[in-house]
């Protein structure tokens, strides 16, 4: 039944307007109910998205790229009391406080046996901290469209009312794109060093002359189909030291963050980018003593993750990057094979 509606649906759909929006015509502040955006060139029942734009040879030319034998690791520490979106939940204990957790087994020797220690962790796994936003995450909800029916539109034309259980998603879960996994170039838009900041002021949007900006200045050709493109703004720099917990600074970080505009959204849309990632938390710009967003709140999530299936990474830590000026390297993550998520935790691997 499903399937049924979602195919009658499909109907009324003009397919070739379906893939010019594929490929990135789509303009800042379209609506999506306005337009087609399903099914996938991938096909009507495909739930990987632009993972798939990795191809074999993409994989081959992306272990080229690794030339001096240097790597770096792109999560940040995940600890209690790192800031959180308001309601989600981080805690990590030891059962038993400080005694072992299990045990004692039996080991060789009258005065020695076998103990081991656990942990126990409680929170939204795949939406705290370094955090990979999966197809089963951001919706577009429709209402009272004619030729739609109502509901919460994943990728791909997915409905969260056909699709959603209390035990996981039926579709676009994890499981999808963690077969496939994601071996590509990796490319770093480092805008902080291109401003010559420390970190960018809250609600600061990175435009297309910035991004272009930062391409030349880095010596690097744009993306390219298959790419992962990290966008470096210093934001992480308010919570990468988990020795010490400063409420104050932790408030800062959810007040508001720089980002990407939607004309670079678009842009790298069109170039059909496998993932977009950065070291904030939402990816888009805010500044919340502003209000909220009248409009367009989470462009980049909406028209590249749930129109295009081209994956988020939040929360990155993209320092040693910067530091070591390796803009264009080898990407190598794949999200958890937790069947039905939303997202992935995660500690990406650059190598160059």
């Amino acid at each position: 039944m499903m399937k049924y509606r979602r195919n009658a649906l499909r109907l009324g759909f003009v397919v070739g307007a379906c893939l010019a929006l594929l490929v990135g015509t789509a303009v800042a502040g379209n609506n999506p109910a306005d337009e087609n955006w399903w099914p996938s060139e991938f096909g009507a029942d495909d739930q990987a998205g632009a993972v798939k734009y990795i191809t074999p040879e993409k994989v081959v030319a992306a272990a080229q790229l690794v030339k001096k034998g240097m790597t770096a690791t792109l999560g940040m520490p995940y600890y209690n009391g790192m800031p959180l979106v308001p309601g989600r939940t981080f805690a990590l204990s030891i059962p038993g406080g400080g005694t072992p957790t299990h045990g004692p087994l039996n080991w060789e020797g009258d005065s020695y046996q076998m103990t081991f220690m656990d942990e126990l962790l409680t929170a939204e796994i795949g939406q705290v901290g370094t955090q990979w936003d999966g197809l089963g995450h951001p919706m577009i909800k429709v209402a009272g469209v004619p030729g739609w029916e109502d509901g919460n539109y994943f990728y791909n034309g997915f409905r969260l009312e056909d699709v959603g259980s209390p035990r996981g998603l039926n579709a676009v879960g994890n499981e999808h794109l963690a077969e496939i996994g994601f071996f590509t170039r990796g490319v770093l838009i480092d805008i902080a060093a291109l401003k010559g900041v420390d970190r960018l002021d809250k609600g600061y949007a990175i435009t297309m002359a910035d991004y272009e900006a930062a391409l030349a200045a880095q010596g690097i050709d744009d993306a390219s189909q298959g790419d992962v493109v990290l966008f470096r703004t210093g934001w992480n720099s308010l919570w990468k030291d988990y020795s010490s917990i400063d409420p104050a600074r932790i408030a800062e970080v959810g007040s508001g963050e720089p980002g990407v505009s939607p004309e670079v959204c678009d842009h790298l849309a069109a170039k059909k980018i496998s993932m977009i990632g950065s070291d904030t938390w939402g990816l888009e710009p805010y500044d919340f003593s502003q209000g909220m967003p009248e409009s367009y709140f989470a462009y980049c999530h909406m028209n590249l993750v749930a129109r295009r299936g081209i994956t988020n990474f939040e929360n990155l830590d993209l320092d040693k990057l910067s530091r070591e000026k390796a803009y264009e390297f080898a990407f190598a993550w794949s999200p958890l094979k937790l069947v039905g998520a939303t997202g992935s935790p995660g500690n990406p691997v650059a190598a160059w």
